[in-house]
């Protein structure tokens, strides 16, 4: 039998099985540090670091579970600066009439290129069924300046579920953000059979 993976996500360290449980057990595996605690996303049986005092919300649609870790309260209808945003698509080939990896490439190879955004870095990594497209840039204009947004477009080719993973702050605050959202990052912990 062959037992389910659980990704730390750019860390690329392969876990034990993550079952349904709060927290997950890929989160109590590993001591939280200091100043986070760890946040279960049940529904896709993952984990991130939350910092103390940042808000979660998860929303659920017909087609995609959204997660939302921010440092400011999430609000109606409000967009948050700083934090990270997750969402998961399953059965992409259905969805989109590519396969999750394509949509990956596609969606990466787009990212930041539009009017107003510079893409300032870029990378690729592969794990095990999990390809990773990252593209950080820059967006000139948003309601607190200028905004740094690290995305992460990922794909497993055996589940054909893509996820597009966020962190954004306002250009002037990054360098302190970053602190926090690349531990987040880092840290993420995804089941590699969802």
């Amino acid at each position: 039998m062959i037992r389910p993976a659980v990704i730390a996500f750019c860390g690329l360290l392969l876990m034990r099985p993550a079952h349904a449980q709060t927290p997950p057990a890929a989160a109590r595996q590993a001591e939280a540090p200091v100043g986070y605690h760890w946040q279960a996303l049940p529904e896709v049986k993952a984990a991130v670091l939350l910092p103390y005092v940042w808000n979660y919300k998860a929303e659920a649609s017909r087609d995609a579970q959204a997660y939302f870790l921010t440092r400011e309260r999430i609000l109606p209808g409000k967009q948050f600066q700083t934090g990270l945003s997750l969402n998961v698509v399953r059965r992409m080939s259905t969805k989109t009439r590519q396969p999750a990896d394509a949509y990956a490439q596609a969606f990466s190879a787009k990212s930041g290129r539009g009017a107003g955004q510079q893409v300032l870095s870029q990378d690729r990594k592969a794990q095990g069924p999990l390809r990773l497209y990252g593209v950080r840039y820059r967006l000139a204009s948003g309601p607190a300046g200028p905004k740094i947004i690290q995305q992460w477009a990922i794909a497993n080719t055996v589940t054909d579920t893509f996820y597009l993973l966020l962190f954004e702050s306002p250009e002037k605050d990054w360098p302190q953000a970053w602190k926090l959202g690349e531990t987040m990052i880092t840290q993420l912990r995804l089941d590699a059979n969802i």
